[in-house]
């Protein structure tokens, strides 16, 4: 089957919404092109244009008499209007340099690696469902934006749910891994009591993922005897991963985990530390599997300690004496 071209993104969602096999799937993702770099240009004129309008009609509304000082004043009108509402639709933004999320290939790239890696243990001719969102809306979770807002009170978390990849593997499990972005605003005073107290207003992104393994109840019949405290046992996460939630339930095996904004697809070793997400999905496809040989295996006893003789307690108490 051929790879699906760039142009199935959606116009309205801006996800990318196909079904094809391993390398198709590939194709595409790697197809998919970069942001507009112009597209900043046109907000700062859309900011500059009405604060000049204000400016000009001022200034000629003063000066100038008749219809000119009229038309003056109806474009300082009109620029103030548009100011308004620019503040009240919250589009005036901070860019945060050196914010992971000015990366535009992060999470394709992020898609291509955990695909390269899971190509021996997909199987063989079977398609792979995705949806995915490549680029962060603006001012939204995983964006390098953040809007300039002054708030007394923390507004409810945004969610990006920006990933759902689904296929069957060799062995006849079926995979769903899907990516969720959260932006949460934290707003906290600073300060001693009283009105020279301040409000501070912290923003911060994390990323969750969570991979969900269905698999077939006749080959893994122990596996609704598994606790989910021996469960955990399994877990094995790399630096900077944090286990968010485990569930087992029947025949699914459901495993969340959370990173802080500063992930990457990929983690050079000459590269400072951050989490690597990539490596994060995989340990995590692997700590599922662990469990399934958790379940086979039976739990050794556990050896109970026998209480000491009442004459060994006797004896230790006269030689401390």
């Amino acid at each position: 089957m051929a790879a699906a071209p760039a142009k199935v993104i959606a116009p309205t969602s801006k996800a990318l919404v196909m079904e094809a096999p391993m390398l198709g799937v590939v194709d595409a993702v790697e197809a998919i092109p970069s942001p507009q770099r112009f597209q900043g240009l046109g907000r700062v004129l859309w900011i500059l244009g009405p604060l000049a309008g204000v400016g000009l009609g001022l200034y000629y509304g003063t000066i100038l008499d008749g219809v000119g000082s009229t038309v003056a004043k109806g474009v300082f009108l009109v620029s103030a209007i548009l100011l308004w509402l620019r503040y009240e639709l919250r589009s005036f933004r901070f860019h945060a340099d050196g914010h992971p999320g000015d990366d535009p290939r992060r999470r394709s790239e992020l898609v291509v690696r955990v695909l390269r890696r899971l190509r021996v243990d997909l199987a063989p001719g079977a398609p792979i469902r995705l949806r995915l969102r490549p680029h962060p809306r603006d001012k939204g979770p995983g964006s390098s934006t953040f809007p300039l807002t002054f708030k007394k009170k923390a507004p409810p978390d945004q969610l990006d749910p920006w990933l759902q990849l689904e296929t069957r593997l060799r062995d006849g499990a079926h995979l769903r891994l899907t990516a969720v972005e959260r932006r949460r605003v934290k707003v906290s005073k600073v300060g001693p009591n009283g009105p020279r107290r301040r409000t501070k207003i912290k923003e911060y992104d994390t990323l969750f993922l969570e991979a969900r393994l269905r698999v077939k109840a006749k080959r893994h019949p122990q596996l609704a005897t598994l606790s989910e405290d021996r469960a955990r046992e399994a877990v094995r996460l790399p630096p900077g991963a944090k286990l968010h939630r485990l569930r087992i339930r029947g025949e699914h095996l459901r495993l969340r985990i959370q990173l802080d904004e500063s992930w990457r697809p990929v983690i050079p070793k000459d590269a400072p530390a951050a989490p690597d997400a990539s490596r994060a999905v995989t340990m995590m496809l692997l700590s599922l599997y662990q469990m399934l040989h958790l379940a086979r295996t039976p739990e050794a006893p556990r050896a109970q300690q026998k209480p000491p003789h009442r004459r060994e307690k006797s004896r230790r108490r006269a030689r401390s004496r």
